[in-house]
């Protein structure tokens, strides 16, 4: 870089850094920079950005005002969003910046050896890995709660949660309020209904309305395991048995430990509660003793 260009960047930097880091600050984000990318060719609506980001209304909302005051996205007026000059690029030099980074091309090589390593790695090697649980204690919640009983329970009742929640800001921090779900009723042989439930952290302030009921969960101890819904579901055990074979792991865990099962209510926590099918991660809780 020139001398010309040095001073250039070192005035620009200095005059206009809060500017510049309002507009780092809304690129660094997934979600925004998925929403940038998505406008790149062509201007999008606003029901074929959730589309695309799965995200609520809300959230959808909170995201693009950021990039439009960023000035790296227009609104048109016409519930249509569209790139702006700047935005594009920024887009450009941001792509051209780390295409050419040492960064990337470290990326790129772990990549290819992690690919390496799970192409050659044996079914049985798999099969070996450790089955990880930890033990958790949770506290005595309020809570939301939404029920269904239909052939697809868990999309019927998250709807019913989603709907009221959203509107209200609670799914904007689920670590405040996470949600959590279960059966209920259990499936049962030779019947293709069955129930589910969630649950959602509020408030002594938050009232039932509707469907909505408050209940109190006296809290307990848990023992929890980590699985991908998709793997899951896609499984011969999944196929054959009719549930996550993650569940009958961490029972099996339990039954070989130093606790017991215990008596308090199973369940089941989304990591990003409107994650798509194909991407949701979820903790399962089993109940247990000392």
């Amino acid at each position: 870089m020139s001398r010309t260009n040095d001073n250039l960047v070192w005035d620009t930097l200095t005059k206009s850094s809060e500017d510049v880091a309002f507009i780092l600050g809304s690129l660094a984000n997934k979600k925004r920079l998925l929403l940038l990318t998505a406008v790149l060719t062509r201007s999008r609506t606003f029901r074929e950005l959730q589309a695309v980001t799965k995200l609520g209304k809300t959230a959808l909302a909170h995201h693009l005002g950021i990039l439009v005051k960023s000035g790296l996205l227009k609104h048109t007026g016409k519930g249509q969003y569209e790139l702006s000059p700047d935005g594009t690029e920024f887009l450009q030099a941001l792509a051209t910046a780390y295409a050419r980074s040492r960064k990337r091309r470290e990326l790129e090589a772990a990549r290819r050896a992690d690919y390496i390593l799970r192409t050659h790695t044996k079914e049985k090697e798999r099969k070996m890995k450790k089955f990880e649980v930890k033990i958790v204690n949770l506290e005595p919640m309020r809570v939301a709660s939404v029920c269904a009983t239909s052939t697809t329970p868990e999309h019927d009742a998250w709807e019913k949660m989603r709907s009221w929640a959203e509107p209200r800001g609670l799914l904007e921090d689920i670590d405040k309020h996470p949600v959590f779900g279960f059966n209920n009723p259990d499936p049962s042989s030779g019947r293709k209904e069955y129930g589910y439930e969630f649950w959602i952290r509020v408030g002594p302030e938050t009232q039932p309305t509707g469907d909505v009921e408050i209940k109190k969960f006296q809290g307990g101890l848990y023992a929890v395991t980590t699985c991908k819904l998709k793997e899951e579901i896609e499984s011969e055990f999944f196929k054959k048995e009719g549930y996550l074979e993650s569940w009958k792991n961490i029972v099996d865990w339990v039954k070989s430990s130093k606790y017991k099962l215990g008596k308090h209510q199973c369940l089941e926590k989304a990591h990003e509660p409107g994650a798509s099918e194909e991407e949701l991660i979820l903790d399962l809780y089993c109940p247990i003793e000392e």
